[in-house]
């Protein structure tokens, strides 16, 4: 019976061995996994973090983008504003004119613009009259009419004949002057900038 129990007991022997280098593959197996797993979750979380980076930059490039904008356009309206206090400044004292340069303005209208026989409206808020105006040299020389001192515009004066109408308000001169008067008053009052 020795001969059987040294048998069994081999085979117990070999079963155990073999339970216990399984068993320390097993584990090995386990803590190879667990590395693998811990090394993925560090990649997940190293990605995971420049991901998280690159959005943080992203919206903070997107919002510098969006104030660098409104800055530009606040500063846009400022310019704006400033351009337009200086026609309503000029329009201003182009209505405070005294007597003898208003005349010479519209003088210098009358010449350039009136045809012979126009019909001439004065605006209402003219520090001159009709007697005025048509005693002026170009006035007579052009045969012009006078119409009438009641004129609803700011300043200057309108021609009238049977084709057309010539508004030449002081308004509508600075108006239809304004795209090259701007660029002008930006190179004035913004030196810097082209």
């Amino acid at each position: 019976m020795e001969g059987k129990e040294a048998i069994v007991g081999r085979i117990l022997s070999d079963a155990q061995q073999k339970a216990e280098t399984r068993k320390a593959e097993a584990a090995a197996r386990a803590e190879n996994a667990r590395d693998e797993a811990r090394r993925k979750a560090e990649a997940l979380l190293t990605s995971g973090r420049a991901q998280l980076m690159r959005d943080a930059e992203e919206t903070v490039s997107r919002r510098e983008t969006v104030a660098g904008l409104d800055v530009r356009k606040r500063l846009l309206a400022a310019k704006r504003e400033a351009i337009e206090a200086v026609f309503t400044r000029a329009l201003e004292k182009t209505r405070a004119f005294g007597k003898g340069r208003y005349l010479a303005v519209l003088d210098a209208l009358l010449e350039a613009y009136a045809e012979d026989g126009d019909a001439v409206q004065l605006s209402k808020y003219a520090p001159v009259d009709g007697r005025e105006l048509a005693a002026s040299k170009v006035f007579l020389a052009k045969k012009l009419v006078f119409r009438d001192a009641d004129g609803d515009f700011e300043g200057g004066l309108r021609l009238y004949n049977a084709v057309s109408e010539r508004d030449l308000s002081f308004r509508a001169i600075l108006e239809a002057r304004r795209f090259e008067l701007e660029r002008e008053i930006v190179q004035a009052l913004f030196p810097s900038e082209k």
